[in-house]
């Protein structure tokens, strides 16, 4: 079911193939009983459509939170990106605490799908999400601009409804960037 709820392609599929059958036989039958299964086939593949983009799975939700994430990373929102950390990352508050205030962020985006994983069997539900994370910053004390890529793996803890980052793991270190080092 899953499947269904997190990619309307299959669905597509299935209604063009239906409804191409359902037009064959109308077009071959001029029925009622045919009109009606055309109609059928329109109204199923309707519904399950909008029923797929209704529902939210746990690994849609996690992508939707690194998309807000991104969004209030870009505004220079620090207690807004404090609230997407959870109350137990002190390393990760931590971070963010001490690099915000150092630059003023032009631009932050999630590039690509992200790599999500989802064990929904853990005690509270878990997920990883691996990805190509970009930022254009401006240092503050100096004015120098520049753009950060790196890859990404952020793992979260179910909180209520809400995804919370509970860790992060960069492909390099930023904290030697951020002083000045080559990272």
């Amino acid at each position: 079911m899953n499947f269904l709820a997190e990619n309307a392609l299959a669905i597509w599929m299935g209604g063009a193939v239906l409804l191409t059958m359902a037009g064959i036989a109308f077009a071959q039958l001029r029925t009622r009983g045919a009109f009606v299964a055309l109609v059928a086939v329109i109204a199923l593949t309707g519904t399950l459509l909008i029923v797929e983009h209704e529902i939210e799975t746990p690994r849609e939700a996690v992508e939707r939170t690194l998309g807000e994430l991104a969004a209030t990373i870009e505004a220079n929102d620090l207690p807004g990106v404090l609230a997407f950390i959870a109350p137990t990352a002190d390393e990760v508050r931590k971070d963010a605490e001490t690099l915000m205030p150092l630059v003023v962020v032009n631009k932050a985006r999630v590039l690509g799908t992200p790599d999500v994983t989802v064990d929904e069997s853990a005690q509270p539900p878990l997920a990883t999400a691996k990805c190509q994370g970009f930022v254009d910053v401006t240092v503050r004390q100096n004015g120098v601009k520049g753009p950060y890529m790196d890859r990404v793996e952020i793992h979260f803890v179910a909180t209520g409804d809400r995804w919370l980052i509970e860790s992060y793991t960069p492909a390099r270190d930023w904290h030697r960037a951020a002083s000045g080092g080559r990272p």
